[in-house]
């Protein structure tokens, strides 16, 4: 992980009326690599993380050991929201999916300047609105949406420059389907040349997947 003041990373203006220029001046960016944790299970959290550029997984370890990944986020998606509202007192791991910027601002700025702020709390509750909205959407999808058609905006969503190399074990439970029914969907969609196989993932056609969600939107 690559860590400097926000000034050194000659970011660009944000749109975020209430990170001022104090908080910006006290803040950093952070830059993981892949499969790099930003936030390991109950680790202590030290900052409010606004994913600047990049794409990142949340993982929950369950009871029995399993990994099972809860929601993938990338640019304008924030990491802590749950822990700053008190809304969750244990952090999840998040491990980042090719380069992720993220800037990373201390809890104790949070603390003192930003929780009483109500362009802050309007931001942060709208967001946090939306995402409970999303996690709903995508266990709807799973009883209405054929396969094919939920792996290929998965596909565009977490493959980083094309490709996509997730562990499909985790992917099969994300998607709410078995490994088996999983491989077979891949096998069609290589047949059809939407994806090409490449090591151990797959290059992605993202302009052909597209125009099949849309045909599969229209079916629905």
């Amino acid at each position: 992980m690559k860590k400097m003041n926000v000034q050194e990373a000659q970011l660009t203006p944000l749109t975020y009326p209430f990170l001022s220029s104090s908080i910006l001046a006290r803040s950093y960016l952070f830059i993981y690599e892949k499969n790099e944790y930003v936030i390991r299970t109950g680790t202590q959290l030290d900052f409010l993380f606004f994913v600047l550029a990049g794409k990142a997984r949340i993982i929950n370890t369950e009871a029995n050991g399993k990994n099972v990944i809860l929601q993938f986020i990338q640019a304008e998606d924030l990491i802590g929201d749950l822990y700053v509202v008190n809304a969750e007192k244990h952090t999840k791991d998040v491990v980042a999916i090719g380069q992720l910027h993220c800037l990373a601002i201390p809890l104790p700025i949070v603390k003192q300047h930003l929780i009483n702020d109500p362009l802050f709390l309007t931001f942060i509750s709208t967001y946090i609105g939306q995402k409970l909205l999303k996690r709903m959407e995508h266990f709807s999808l799973a009883q209405t949406f054929e396969l094919k058609y939920r792996l290929a905006e998965l596909l565009i969503t977490v493959a980083v420059d094309g490709y996509y190399s997730e562990n499909n074990t985790q992917i099969a439970d994300y998607l709410g389907t078995s490994y088996r029914h999983l491989m077979h969907t891949f096998k069609k969609l290589r047949e059809q040349n939407y994806i090409k196989k490449q090591g151990r993932g797959y290059m992605i056609d993202e302009a052909k997947l597209i125009q099949l969600i849309t045909a599969g939107s229209k079916l629905s």
